[in-house]
Formats: C-alpha cells, sequence, structure tokens
C-alpha cells in the first residue's frame, strides 16, 4: 500500500460580514429598554385563566 506525500489542498475562502445599518441597531435597542420585558412561563396558564373566568363570573352573579 503506497502514501501519498503530495495533496493540494485548497486555501480558506474569505466571506464579507454584511454591513449593518447602525442606526437602525441602536433604535432597536431604545424601543426594547422602552418597555419592560414580561416573561410568561406558560406551564400553569390554564389555571390562572380559569381562576379569573371564574371571578369575573362570581361578581356578574
Amino acid at each position: 500500500m503506497s502514501m501519498t506525500t503530495n495533496m493540494v489542498r485548497e486555501s480558506a475562502k474569505i466571506y464579507q460580514f454584511p454591513v449593518r445599518n447602525l442606526q437602525k441597531i441602536n433604535e432597536m435597542r431604545e424601543r426594547a429598554t422602552a418597555r419592560p420585558v414580561i416573561y410568561e412561563s406558560g406551564s400553569a396558564s390554564w389555571y390562572h385563566e380559569d381562576a379569573i373566568r371564574e371571578a369575573e363570573e362570581a361578581r356578574k352573579q
């Protein structure tokens, strides 16, 4: 079995990153900090919704 000793490899390709719009990025950051972030867990939301619905029905009666 013979071993190849002269392997030809391609050089790496260089890709240019896209030019970003700094004004748009700053506007997005301002909007994100202007509103509070609300994290909602969906694990028990049905229970909460049922409790609200029951409380509204009790007020109507």
